[in-house]
C-alpha cells in the first residue's frame, strides 16, 4: 500500500522538476535569442506640406510674419524671415529646442515644399526637404548667389543632430540615396 503512493510521489515530483526545467529552457532560450539577435529598427516615413494647414503668425512693429506648421509630434516647423532669408526651423512642442534645417534666399518660396520626417520605430529622428543650391554671390544676388541647382538635404533632429547629409537632386534614385543616408546614419548612432 505505501508502495503505490510512493511511486506517485516519485511520478509528481518528476513532473514538477520537468515542468521547472522546461519552462526555464524557454526562458533562456528567449533571453538568448533577444541577445543574440538585436531588434529590428523600421524605417518609415511621414511628410509635412509646409504650403498646407500652417498657421500664420502676423508679425507686429515692422517684423515680417511667420507660420508654424505641424510636424510629426513632438515637432513642429517654424518658417520665418530675415533681412535676405528664409530659415525653416524644427520646434519641440512646448519647450526651446530648436532645430535648424535650413536658410535660404528670401524669394524662397516655402509652400511647395515638402519635408519628409525619416522615422525610426516611429519616432522621429531626421528631415529630407529639397533645397536650392546657390552659385557664388555676385552683384545680383548678393547673398546666396543664383540658384545652379537642387539638393535633398538630410538633418538630424533632437538628440541626432550629427546627422548631415547632402544629396544631388539629380542624382538616379535621390531620395532613396537620402533616405538611404539617413537611415545608415542613424544605425551608426545606435551603435554608439
Amino acid at each position: 500500500m505505501i508502495l503505490p503512493q510512493i511511486r506517485r510521489m516519485r511520478v509528481n515530483v518528476f513532473k514538477v522538476i520537468f515542468s521547472i526545467v522546461l519552462v526555464m529552457s524557454f526562458a533562456i532560450t528567449s533571453l538568448a535569442q533577444r541577445i543574440v539577435q538585436p531588434k529590428m529598427t523600421l524605417f518609415t516615413s511621414v511628410y509635412t506640406i509646409l504650403g498646407s494647414g500652417c498657421k500664420v503668425l502676423r508679425g507686429t512693429k515692422g517684423a515680417d510674419n511667420a507660420s508654424i506648421c505641424k510636424g510629426r509630434a513632438p515637432y513642429q516647423v517654424r518658417v520665418y524671415s530675415s533681412a535676405a532669408a528664409t530659415h525653416i526651423v524644427a520646434e519641440v512642442k512646448g519647450s526651446d529646442k530648436t532645430i535648424p534645417l535650413t536658410t535660404v534666399d528670401i524669394g524662397f518660396d516655402e509652400r511647395k515644399t515638402r519635408l519628409e520626417w525619416r522615422l525610426a520605430n516611429g519616432k522621429p529622428f531626421a528631415v529630407i526637404m529639397r533645397v536650392p543650391r546657390y552659385g557664388p554671390a555676385t552683384d545680383d544676388h548678393p547673398y546666396f548667389g543664383e540658384a545652379v541647382g537642387q539638393d535633398l538635404i538630410v538633418v538630424g533632429l533632437n538628440g541626432y543632430e550629427t546627422i548631415n547629409s547632402t544629396v544631388n537632386a539629380k542624382t538616379a534614385d535621390a531620395n532613396i540615396k537620402a533616405r538611404s543616408a539617413a537611415d545608415a546614419a542613424f544605425r551608426l548612432l545606435a551603435k554608439k
